[in-house]
């Protein structure tokens, strides 16, 4: 009599069976074994093996009897001493059947031993876990919280492999049946699996009723197998989804204390709203897996090859054809700042031989001030869906992704770019449903100007919102960066792409009306009514959390206790939800007299013209415009280390030692002077370096900046840079 009954049940996976099998052959080592094959009814041709190995006992079921039927057909007529179960999709180290045998030998109290299994990549797949409890559902091996707080302490206390010294053998409540050695004296004592479980958890019940009987269910990591997860249940992922849920409900239900049956309602009831967010999520993950094997765009190195190549003119199979490449480009909104100033150059700025592009856009809130007018000189106006807005409301929010999904259905464009947070969302989702109910292939593009996963929301609702850009970008086919700093962010701290998928693409305007502003010098004093003298401080942009206006006034108040005998002025131009709250502010601070509001100003050429210094305190920032117009209009810049803003100034260059700048100091840049966030002392001695500077330092570092943005931040550099993309991935759909 052999010593092991192997048994595998086979679903569709035949591919990675011969795999397994191969593995075990070689992992046998001569050692005598029968080997079960069970095939439930699968349609890849099966029959493959027998060529390949005639020994093993092939059993192809009419229909598919699910996992425990299927095992227990064998372990019912086998009799081997121990049988070993396996999934198709294992793969075995060489000394797992000796590793095994010999611990099994040695412990004759042990009825289970599960090994140690890993993913294909050798990340650990916790298969030792603890018996199922409620907080189970959102503390499992793969569910959401326990992948973003792996190290949670309800996590730790379910997946009890994770504190194996990965040596030694633990005493664990239950092992995965993707691959368990099961004594058969305990099989005999404990019964066969229960055939109620078509598949999933039926060994955790095993598990529990061995060791109900006495036997030790033992992890052995010294036995070591690798397992590609759901080589079978993927096959048919929504009947996994529906199986899994099924036999949670049914261990529940087996093991609840009968004073507790008031609870099966709650839990029926919990466990069917998780079903349905997951088959959801599966629906998407599944009908777009298309999107994600799309060809992605090539890398910035190998784009700047491309460019080098082709020269100024970017070739795409598509030219010959003569049709044009037709672009839907959609934010949220055109409030005031670089986004809005941004999709007006694009949409209007292309190659109208090559491109047509048209804009979609929602309705600004009532505090902030309005760019709809940039569209002004332009034939094409903006498409407006008026519920596409800031806010976030479940009702709007859906009539916005049902406009925008009409808006396709009539456009039928090649390429959906999207910008800002709100849009990106609604928008690629419509994309999204577009291209499964209609068969189409509509390429997105994402642009990050900035984004709303720090400063923003709660901890909680960030890390909700970076899931939802995760899979967002998953499904698209090509992200844009405005800054290095800003991918690297999105690549390394919050993984929302690889880094291969994200272009970096800077931000491009057309700054000739900043470069020739001196030409209004005087008309902007002379209106506040401030006198050529007089230092005038100024900061730019909309009076919301995130650009941190009270950390300006702070530093503005300590900077006047500082040098009490200075004529300065300081200014903020800007408008929004937060104008009351801050103007309280500056009362109680007592800077009434010194600070003036100015609002929304049109034609900010003339502001830059008078200023002496342009401030930014932002906490978050993507790429800041007023410091690219400042720079381009010859005025200093002090800024906060937001997002791309070291990246402006010129950080590599700091003469701070290790580019780190010291609390309650400022760091001198190439192209202007870093402060840290909140560090309102060490901006105030900021405002004071400038304002003391010698002429010929302050002029060298001006003179740098414009020439750095005037190369770097031109609209025609921007307008090729987007062209090849857009070639790139019609000629990769094509």
């Amino acid at each position: 009599m052999n010593l092991l009954d192997i048994v595998i049940v086979n679903y569709n996976s035949t591919d990675h069976l011969l795999r397994c099998l191969k593995s075990v052959e070689k992992s046998l080592n001569g050692l005598d074994a029968n080997i079960f094959i069970q095939d439930n009814a699968s349609a890849d041709g099966v029959e493959r093996i027998l060529a390949r190995f005639p020994q093993v006992c092939l059993t192809v079921n009419r229909q598919n009897l699910g996992f425990a039927k299927a095992v227990n057909k064998v372990l019912a007529q086998s009799s081997a001493d121990y049988a070993v179960l396996l999934n198709p999709d294992t793969y075995l180290m060489d000394d797992f059947f000796s590793t095994s045998l010999v611990f099994m030998q040695k412990h004759p109290d042990v009825g289970v031993m599960g090994p140690r299994i890993s993913d294909s990549d050798g990340r650990l797949q916790n298969s030792a876990r603890a018996f199922p409890t409620p907080l189970t559902a959102f503390f499992g091996r793969s569910s959401f919280l326990s992948k973003q707080f792996p190290k949670n302490p309800i996590t730790s206390r379910n997946l009890l492999s994770l504190k194996s010294d990965g040596k030694s053998a633990m005493e664990v409540d239950w092992v995965s049946g993707a691959c368990m050695v099961v004594r058969r004296e305990a099989i005999r004592h404990a019964g066969l699996l229960d055939e109620r479980f078509f598949m999933y958890w039926e060994d955790a019940d095993w598990c529990r009723r061995m060791r109900e009987c006495g036997w030790k269910v033992v992890y052995n990591p010294q036995a070591s197998v690798y397992h590609y997860v759901g080589g079978s249940s993927e096959k048919n992922i929504f009947r996994s989804v529906i199986e899994f849920h099924k036999s949670v409900y049914r261990l529940f239900d087996k093991y609840l204390n009968s004073s507790l049956a008031f609870l099966k309602p709650m839990v029926f009831g919990g466990l069917t709203i998780r079903l349905f967010f997951v088959l959801v999520s599966n629906l998407f993950q599944c009908t777009f897996s298309r999107l994600k094997q799309r060809p992605e765009l090539f890398s910035d190195a190998t784009a700047i090859s491309h460019r080098k190549t082709c020269g100024d003119k970017v070739f795409s199979d598509s030219d010959s054809a003569g049709k044009k490449i037709k672009i839907l480009r959609i934010i949220s909104r055109l409030n005031i700042g670089g986004p809005a100033v941004h999709v007006c150059l694009l949409t209007n700025g292309l190659n109208p031989q090559r491109f047509d592009s048209k804009l979609i856009t929602g309705k600004i809130s009532p505090q902030e001030g309005d760019m709809s007018y940039l569209f002004d000189a332009y034939k094409r106006k903006p498409i407006i869906v008026p519920y596409l807005q800031r806010e976030i409301t479940f009702r709007s929010d859906l009539k916005a992704f049902i406009q925008i999904f009409k808006i396709l259905l009539r456009e039928k464009p090649d390429i959906v770019h999207t910008h800002t947070a709100k849009a990106g969302f609604s928008s690629r989702f419509a994309v999204m449903i577009y291209n499964i109910l209609g068969g189409h292939n509509v390429s997105m593009v994402h642009t990050f100007h900035g984004h709303v996963f720090d400063g923003y929301f709660s901890a909680f609702n960030s890390l909700i919102f970076i899931n939802i850009e995760r899979f967002l970008a998953s499904a698209s086919n090509a992200i844009i960066a405005i800054s290095r700093t800003q991918k690297k962010e999105l690549a390394e701290q919050y993984r929302i792409a690889p880094a291969h998928k994200i272009r970096t693409i800077e931000l491009g305007f057309d700054l000739r009306p900043f470069f020739f502003c001196q030409r209004e010098k005087g008309k902007f004093r002379k209106y506040l009514g401030i006198s050529d003298d007089t230092l005038l401080i100024g900061i730019i942009g909309r009076l919301v959390p995130i650009k941190n206006h009270e950390m300006f006034f702070k530093a503005a108040a300590s900077f006047l206790e500082q040098k009490p005998g200075i004529s300065v002025k300081f200014i903020v131009v800007g408008d929004g939800e937060r104008r009351a709250e801050l103007e309280a502010v500056c009362r109680d601070l007592r800077l009434t007299d010194d600070m003036n509001f100015c609002g929304w100003i049109k034609h900010v050429p003339c502001v830059y013209a008078d200023l002496d210094i342009l401030a930014l305190t932002s906490l978050n920032e993507g790429t800041p415009v007023s410091i690219i117009e400042a720079m381009a209009a010859s005025v200093p810049v002090i800024a906060t280390d937001a997002g791309g803003v070291q990246d402006l100034l010129g950080m590599q260059d700091c003469e701070s030692h290790e580019r780190r700048i010291p609390k309650g100091g400022f760091a001198v840049c190439e192209r202007g002077i870093l402060c840290q966030k909140n560090d309102a002392a060490g901006f105030a001695e900021g405002l004071k370096y400038l304002s003391q500077e010698d002429i010929s330092e302050k002029e060298t570092r001006v003179k740098l900046a414009r020439s750095f943005v005037e190369n770097r931040f031109s609209h025609k550099r921007l307008f090729h840079d987007i062209e090849a993309l857009y070639e790139n991935l019609v000629r990769g759909m094509r």
